[in-house]
C-alpha cells in the first residue's frame, strides 16, 4: 500500500501552480509555514511584481495640491520609469528584499489636466479626453510667509483601470491619500543644492530631496526646489524673523513601493469584477 502524499512529497512544479492561485495577500503569509514555502512564495511574488510593475493595463494618476486649491488642482498621469534592482533581486529573490524595491513614475500634465475638473463629466469634457497627452514637467508653487515653518501638500494617488474614454475608469483603487508637511528648512537646503548645481544622486528611500506621502515609506514624491527670487523684500523685518519666501517644487519621480502596486493592481481587478458593466469618474468634490 502506498503511503499517503503530503504536501511535502509534492514536486516543486505542482507546489509551485498551487501557490500561484493564492491572491497576494493570502500567498505571503505561507511563507512561514517553512523554508521551502519561503522559497516558493517569494519566487511567485517576485514573477508578480515584475508583471505589475508595468501596471499593465492599469493607469496611475497623482494628485498633488494645497488644502485651498483642491477642486482647483487638476489630477496627473504616470509613466512608468522603471524598479530599480529588481532583475539582480530576481538572481536570488526573498521577501525581504523584494519588499524594498520601488519602482519609479514620471508625472506627466496633458491638455485635460490644465483645466480644472468638473465635478461630473460633461459631453464636452469627454471629447476633450480623447486628446492626446502633452509631456512637460509639473510644478507646484509653495509660499511662505514670515515666521511661518511649513506648508502643506495633500497627494493622493490611484491606481485606475482605464475604460474606454480617457477620464472613465472601470476601477480605482486608492494608494495613499495624506497630507505632506514642506518645512522651510527643507526647502532652504534643497533650494541650495539646485542653486549649486549639485549632482542629484539617486539614494533611494534614503533621498533627501523626496517628500513621503505616509510614515511607511510607500509612496514618494521626488522633486527639485527652485527659488523665486523676484519676490518683493518686506519693509520691516525683525532680526530673528523669518524672512516670507517663494519656491516652486517641480515634480521629477513618483516612487511606490512595488509590493503597494501589486497589492492595489489585484484590488482594481477584483473591484472590476465585483462591478462589472460600470465606469468610474474619479474627480474632487
Amino acid at each position: 500500500m502506498a503511503p499517503p502524499t503530503t504536501i511535502d512529497s509534492l514536486p516543486n512544479e505542482i507546489l509551485m501552480q498551487i501557490l500561484d492561485t493564492f491572491p497576494t495577500r493570502s500567498l505571503l503569509p505561507l511563507a512561514a509555514v517553512s523554508q521551502r514555502f519561503n522559497a516558493h512564495v517569494a519566487a511567485v511574488h517576485y514573477t508578480r511584481l515584475v508583471e505589475a510593475a508595468t501596471l499593465r493595463d492599469h493607469e496611475l494618476i497623482l494628485e498633488c495640491y494645497h488644502p485651498s486649491a483642491k477642486i482647483s488642482t487638476p489630477y496627473l498621469h504616470c509613466e512608468y520609469l522603471g524598479t530599480d534592482g529588481i532583475a539582480e533581486t530576481g538572481l536570488d529573490p526573498t521577501l525581504r528584499g523584494l519588499n524594498d524595491l520601488y519602482s519609479r513614475f514620471r508625472p506627466v500634465s496633458s491638455s485635460q489636466s490644465r483645466r480644472p475638473r468638473a465635478r461630473y463629466p460633461t459631453k464636452r469634457a469627454i471629447e476633450s479626453a480623447k486628446e492626446p497627452l502633452a509631456e512637460e514637467a509639473p510644478s507646484h508653487d509653495v509660499f511662505l510667509d514670515s515666521g511661518e515653518l511649513f506648508s502643506q501638500l495633500c497627494t493622493v494617488t490611484n491606481l485606475v483601470k482605464v475604460g474606454p474614454r480617457r477620464g472613465l475608469f472601470l476601477s480605482h483603487a486608492n494608494i495613499t491619500d495624506g497630507v505632506i508637511r514642506v518645512w522651510r528648512d527643507w526647502l532652504l537646503r534643497e533650494a541650495a543644492k539646485t542653486a549649486d548645481g549639485t549632482q542629484r544622486v539617486s539614494m533611494g528611500a534614503d533621498d533627501s530631496s523626496i517628500l513621503w506621502a505616509d510614515s511607511s515609506k510607500n509612496v514618494g514624491l521626488k522633486v527639485r526646489v527652485v527659488e523665486q527670487t523676484d519676490m518683493h523684500a518686506p519693509v520691516l523685518v525683525g532680526p530673528e524673523d523669518d524672512p516670507p519666501l517663494s519656491y516652486t517644487l517641480v515634480y521629477e519621480e513618483l516612487l511606490i513601493r512595488t509590493n503597494q502596486v501589486l497589492l492595489h493592481m489585484e484590488k482594481s481587478e477584483a473591484q472590476q469584477v465585483t462591478h462589472a458593466g460600470k465606469a468610474v469618474v474619479i474627480a474632487s468634490m
